[in-house]
């Protein structure tokens, strides 16, 4: 995999700081000195790269397990935990063949869902996953544990994280997938190809309230959220740009560079308008109180809570 950033100031060098069954996370480490002393740096730009195309980058508890991973990287790891001055790319764009970046994320893995059920009949994947969900909503079983995973070790862990997150999203992006793209900070997406949408009401099934709150907190126009939830439309990115699902559109081959500049634009230290007194602890909970309905439904809701509570 080519971790190198193309076209991009200041100068830097990277470092590939976790990288297991398709799911990489590289440091772009941005320097004006001529030094290639990690400790002195202008900035870092993290790139979490999901490269799970064969599975489309599907949401099973594979792919939830290499996420958490990552994210504990970004706790933990030496290089990351002496600065505040970073930023975050998700994206599954592979900078080596871009022609087989054809998804950000497929939703749900419907195959594992049914498999975990234990479903034998005869059910096309739609219905028996919309089923599993359904079974999920009532009791626990291995589809309700997977969703609570992912709601409470991912996305809460990406909605609050205190630095800019971006989504860059180079395919479709569709259920599991909307979502991941909704925990970043912004979004942008890749034109010509793709689409974003909330699959559910075409799957029979409902959003379970983490998934719910997320949306609404995320999607301030209650007319796209009708639109999106209740007719399961398929939005282009000129669309998703219009209805205000993201914040920009570029083709494939600009998208990343785009981010990359977006999220250095980002940084609390080194931008153009720094953070002067910048805390990481204090710019979390700013973020756990704009969002607080889907922090809460994220971190501490079951998917068997009643569409009706309160969490």
């Amino acid at each position: 995999m080519r971790t190198e950033t193309m076209n991009q100031s200041p100068p830097h060098h990277s470092k590939t700081l976790f990288e297991k069954n398709g799911v990489s996370l590289v440091a772009t480490i941005l320097s004006s000195s001529s030094t290639s002393d990690d400790d002195d740096h202008d900035g870092i730009i993290l790139t979490l790269y999901l490269h799970r195309h064969t599975e489309k980058n599907v949401i099973n508890p594979t792919m939830i397990s290499l996420l958490v991973q990552a994210l504990h990287v970004i706790d933990t790891h030496p290089l990351l935990s002496h600065t505040n001055n970073k930023s975050l790319i998700i994206t599954g764009i592979d900078h080596d063949d871009l022609k087989i970046c054809k998804f950000f994320g497929n939703g749900l893995d419907l195959e594992w869902m049914m498999k975990a059920s234990n479903n034998q009949s005869n059910t096309n994947g739609g219905a028996a996953a919309a089923a599993a969900v359904s079974a999920a909503t009532k009791n626990e079983n291995p589809t309700s544990r997977m969703i609570e995973m992912f709601n409470s070790q991912v996305l809460a862990k990406i909605l609050t994280l205190p630095f800019r997150t971006v989504a860059a999203i180079n395919g479709h992006c569709i259920g599991a997938g909307l979502f991941l793209a909704l925990a970043c900070d912004y979004r942008f997406m890749r034109t010509e190809r793709g689409y974003i949408q909330w699959p559910e009401a075409r799957l029979g099934m409902r959003l379970t309230k983490g998934f719910a709150e997320l949306s609404k907190d995320k999607i301030s126009d209650y007319a796209v959220l009708r639109e999106g939830l209740l007719t399961a439309k398929r939005y282009t990115s000129r669309e998703a740009l219009a209805a205000g699902i993201i914040d920009g559109e570029y083709p494939l081959e600009e998208l990343y560079s785009a981010a990359f500049r977006f999220a250095v634009e980002g940084l609390p230290e080194t931008s153009d308008n720094p953070l002067e007194y910048f805390d990481p602890k204090a710019y979390t909970e700013m973020k756990m109180e704009i969002w607080c309905t889907s922090y809460r439904a994220l971190k501490f809701g079951k998917v068997s809570d009643l569409p009706h509570s309160r969490i």
